[in-house]
């Protein structure tokens, strides 16, 4: 009979070690860089839905300038206006929730509302 010792040199085991860490080192790296997208994504989506709440309080302070700006050129209201007067449309609650975190509400949150009588235009600024 062969008295030949069966399994691996140290080299063999070694060249596998190094490609197993590669290999987990390529996959925590694209992971990482993974769930860097995702923050990027939040923050677009927290800024279109700001962009879009101000650009329904400009329609909406268009249709009622004469109620809105009957004392001066500023005035204050809030996201739940426009959801009580059809501008906007919340969750099942009347709700307009912060896409990020949904726990906070828009709701309670002031929009100024600037007018300009000689251009007939309408800023509105979401305070956040």
């Amino acid at each position: 009979m062969d008295n030949k010792i069966l399994g691996y040199t140290k080299v063999e085991l070694l060249v596998v070690i190094v490609l197993l860490g590669v290999v987990a080192f390529i996959t925590i790296n694209k992971t990482s860089y993974a769930f860097e997208i995702d923050k990027k994504e939040e923050a677009v989506a927290v800024n279109d839905i700001k962009k879009l709440i101000e650009m329904q309080a400009e329609q909406y302070a268009l249709d009622n300038v004469e109620e809105l700006f009957s004392e001066g050129d500023t005035n204050v209201i809030l996201v739940a206006d426009l959801v009580q007067n059809g501008y906007m449309i919340g969750n099942s609650k009347g709700q307009i929730m912060n896409p990020t975190d949904s726990t906070e509400s828009y709701n309670e949150n002031k929009i100024d509302l600037t007018y300009d009588r000689e251009t007939n235009k309408i800023l509105a600024v979401l305070r956040v």
